[in-house]
Formats: C-alpha cells, sequence, structure tokens
C-alpha cells in the first residue's frame, strides 16, 4: 500500500495560534514576542523547557512577519487541527 500526501503545503495559511507538527512529532506553537515578533514556541508534552517564551527554548530564531516564519518553516512542518484541552 502507497500512502500519497495531497496536501499542498505551499498553500497551507499559517497565522497566529496555529499549531504545528512535523513528522518526527515535535509539536509548535506560533506565538509573538514582546516585540511583535513571531516565532514557533515548542509545546511538545512532557519536555521540562516546553512553552517557555525564552529565546533558547523557541524552534530557530525570531521572524519580523508570518512569510518569514512560513518560508523557514514549510519544509518539514505542516498546521495541524488542534484545540485547547485545560484540565
Amino acid at each position: 500500500m502507497e500512502i500519497i500526501d495531497k496536501t499542498n503545503q505551499q498553500k497551507e495559511q499559517w497565522q497566529l495560534g496555529d499549531v504545528l507538527v512535523t513528522n518526527t512529532g515535535n509539536i509548535g506553537l506560533i506565538v509573538k514576542n514582546n516585540h511583535q515578533k513571531y516565532y514557533l514556541m515548542n509545546i511538545n508534552p512532557g519536555v521540562e523547557w516546553a512553552y517557555s517564551t525564552s529565546e533558547d527554548d523557541t524552534f530557530v530564531n525570531y521572524f519580523e512577519t508570518l512569510e518569514k516564519l512560513h518560508k523557514k518553516f514549510r519544509p518539514t512542518w505542516h498546521k495541524v487541527n488542534a484545540k485547547l484541552v485545560i484540565e
């Protein structure tokens, strides 16, 4: 059996608050810092430093626009449907 991915990642529209994942299981949330720059915050469950807004704890660097963030992460990160569950 062959699995064919028919989604067009080039046309994914990312926005603030979107959840992205990689094929290896990393999970990130698109957020803005105090300087109004976009970045991908690590939200992997069970990781000690996840959910941090510290520059050292994010995936890569900050970006001026969503388009620049999308261009950097598009090859390996993809938007997923997600919902917030508060316990």
